[in-house]
């Protein structure tokens, strides 16, 4: 294995309790109860447009686009006072970059919401580059953003490791040839992630000897 593509809410940020909150204000404004378990079911690892667009159409909201605007706002607003990495990853990140291998990450996030979270928390230093949302047209389960992703990382698809914790990213990851590390974050450790290759519960897991496994690094 030659490089490391991750996802982003989840993996790298312990994000997706605040994007849950953000939509499910953002309907209670609208009169609709959006419950954590439906968020569970039927939304992680897609995008938010995506999400608010099929509930506004599924409870007669007009104007998904003002939906979407508020429910955005509402984010930023908390991940500016709430955000935070999940445990290890900054770590693992290191361990990454010390062995000299590449890293991108790939998302269906917004490239503003990356691009502050890696300010904030000073994560540019380990990326080659980015995949968002709007970098390609199909989108996670779909293999577009991982495959973009290897090719922004130069290197083949099956050379990748790619870490993901939600069922959609796993598929996504595996369409496009890659070996996939499962990380189910809280709201996926009881999604279907069983199409990885490997599954781990915390980044203290994925430890020197296992890595050097991974990558024949040392």
């Amino acid at each position: 294995m030659q490089a490391v593509c991750f996802d982003m809410d989840g993996v790298i940020a312990d994000s997706e309790p605040i994007h849950y909150e953000a939509d499910r204000r953002a309907m209670a404004e609208r009169g609709v109860e959006f419950t954590y378990e439906d968020k569970k079911a039927n939304y992680i690892g897609r995008t938010v447009r995506g999400t608010m667009f099929e509930l506004s159409e599924a409870h007669g909201i007009p104007d998904p686009e003002i939906v979407l605007q508020a429910r955005q706002d509402l984010f930023k607003e908390l991940i500016a006072t709430e955000l935070q990495l999940r445990d290890g990853v900054r770590e693992l990140l290191l361990q990454l970059s010390d062995r000299g291998l590449p890293c991108a990450l790939v998302t269906s996030g917004d490239r503003w919401y990356i691009d502050s979270v890696f300010e904030r928390f000073d994560l540019t230093q380990f990326f080659a580059g980015m995949i968002t949302v709007d970098d390609v047209s199909g989108h996670k389960p779909l293999p577009d953003p991982y495959l973009a992703g290897a090719k922004l990382l130069g290197v083949p698809p099956k050379t990748c490791v790619a870490v993901e914790d939600s069922t959609a990213g796993v598929a996504s990851a595996k369409a496009a040839g890659m070996y996939c590390i499962a990380a189910p974050s809280e709201m996926t450790l009881d999604a279907d992630l069983s199409a990885a290759d490997m599954r781990v519960e915390s980044f203290q897991e994925l430890d020197p000897t296992t890595l050097d496994r991974l990558f024949g690094t040392k």
